[in-house]
């Protein structure tokens, strides 16, 4: 059972949401490969097993206290990778800011702008240095032939990651991404630039969920 400290993060995402994960099971091979980035404690982990018994997970969670609870959620599932990593812009170190209060889902690679007034209950009082890696480096060190499914809960920097994954993403076939409305974070994208990137390189709108004034999600899929 998550804390109520984490309940922020699965209203803002949406854990425990399976009607939405059966749908992106319709674009997707019956056995997916998927990245899970900002995999929190495994909530969706857990339900990405679900729905696809046979999908090779692999679940990146920088936050060392996080990721422990992450390996503890899915020690018992041989088919999740878990790493203690961000997927990022760059591969090497990089300081995160760490969320506390009412979301310990919060944390980012980006300063906190708009965020310390639209959820003012959320602190963000440290940082700390966490071991990153570009999505197209970690293709390569980890030997991975394709990933099809990419779902990203990344605090504003899933498009500086997606930039730095072009070649994985010649074989990705959906993306279900957080999007901002507004800059939560120092230099976050909002979701305009995110779908014209996006869209730039193969890919449309499938699902809008726009369920918060400050923050959405959206379903990528590639273009027939």
């Amino acid at each position: 059972m998550r804390k109520l400290l984490r309940n922020l993060k699965s209203s803002l995402f949406s854990g425990n949401n399976l009607s939405l994960k059966r749908e992106i099971a319709t674009y997707l091979p019956e056995n997916p490969i998927i990245i899970e980035a900002g995999a929190h404690i495994g909530v969706d982990t857990l339900e990405f097993n679900k729905i696809w018994p046979g999908a090779t997970i692999h679940a990146f969670e920088p936050v060392p206290n996080i990721y422990k609870e992450l390996q503890k959620t899915t020690r018992h599932l041989s088919n999740v990778i878990t790493y203690p990593l961000a997927l990022s812009s760059s591969t090497g170190r990089a300081d995160i800011h760490v969320s506390s209060g009412d979301s310990d889902g919060s944390s980012s690679l980006l300063s906190p702008k708009d965020h310390l007034t639209e959820h003012p209950s959320v602190f963000f009082s440290r940082t700390i240095a966490i071991d990153t890696i570009t999505p197209d480096d970690w293709q390569l060190e980890y030997n991975i032939e394709r990933v099809d499914f990419l779902w990203l809960d990344m605090q504003g920097y899933e498009l500086a990651a997606l930039k730095a994954g072009t070649q994985l993403l010649k074989t990705t076939t959906a993306i279900y991404t957080e999007v901002f409305l507004k800059e939560l974070y120092e230099g976050a994208p909002l979701y305009q630039e995110v779908r014209s990137w996006l869209e730039g390189h193969g890919f449309k709108v499938e699902k809008e969920e726009m369920d918060w004034d400050s923050v959405g999600n959206v379903l990528f899929v590639r273009k027939g």
